[in-house]
């Protein structure tokens, strides 16, 4: 009997193993599509933040209103490297007020 036991507790452990892993790697092929997830912050209730160019300056706009910025920051985008300024162009999505953070920080420096 402590045999069976100890078979079928480990094989459900496996399957308990198997269907984490499963979770685990769906996310992350979820996460890693290309930019064209909706922004949604696992833990938190965090918006989106999108950083572009309006009128020659670093914006932050919410994902959901696109159309007037939340903040219009004091960085120049002239004074951006060539790549930075790209990725104005079509706006850099951030998940989390602390990588807002952090982004605004580099580009400022």
């Amino acid at each position: 009997m402590k045999t069976r036991f100890k078979i079928v507790l480990v094989g459900v452990l496996f399957m308990l193993a198997i269907a984490a892993s499963a979770f685990v790697i769906v996310n992350f092929v979820s996460a890693e599509d290309g930019g064209a997830a909706e922004c949604i912050a696992a833990e938190t209730a965090d918006v989106c933040y999108v950083l572009r160019n309006h009128g020659g300056y670093v914006a932050i706009f919410v994902e959901n209103n696109g159309a007037l910025p939340m903040t219009v920051t004091d960085i120049q985008v002239a004074t951006l490297r060539e790549l930075d300024r790209k990725l104005l162009e079509t706006g850099m999505k951030l998940y989390s007020r602390e990588r807002l953070m952090m982004t605004l920080e580099d580009l400022g420096s």
